[in-house]
């Protein structure tokens, strides 16, 4: 399936087969498939350029929690010029899930809450939805912002 952004299927399974890899792999070889996966993400960032998929893509198997803050920043700032809803849903959620889960900021938290359930009036999906009613409890367990 291609991606909301306009990457091919074709390129995209290439990208969903690299992360099957890095799931089956043992703990020695993971490091190298999580870096084919990168290296492959920054051949379709040059075949396709800069876009929200590839940006949140590179995020989920970075390392760096600030650097993965960025990316997803970035990505979200590139789904909404392109009026991308799903993949603003998609990346809200990820930086919604990093700012209560990882970094443990209820007020970062609740204003990523707030595009996730924008979004979800754009886009029905009820795996987000449920993953909304998780986070907004998660967020309720912090102390406040």
């Amino acid at each position: 399936m291609a991606t909301p952004d306009g990457i091919s299927a074709d390129d995209w399974e290439r990208i969903h087969e690299l992360a099957v890899d890095i799931v089956n792999a043992d703990e020695d070889d993971s490091e190298a498939y999580r870096t084919r996966l990168l290296d492959y993400l920054y051949s379709l960032e040059e075949k396709y350029g800069e876009l929200p998929s590839i940006l949140a893509t590179r995020a989920d198997y970075t390392n760096d929690l600030s650097l993965k803050k960025r990316l997803l920043a970035r990505a979200y700032g590139l789904a909404m010029a392109r009026g991308d809803d799903r993949n603003a849903l998609y990346i809200a959620h990820s930086l919604a899930e990093l700012s209560i889960e990882e970094f443990r900021d209820a007020k970062e938290g609740c204003k990523w809450l707030d595009c996730v359930k924008q979004h979800l009036t754009q886009v029905d999906d009820s795996w987000f939805a449920g993953e909304y009613d998780r986070l907004r409890n998660a967020l309720q367990q912090l102390p406040p912002g």
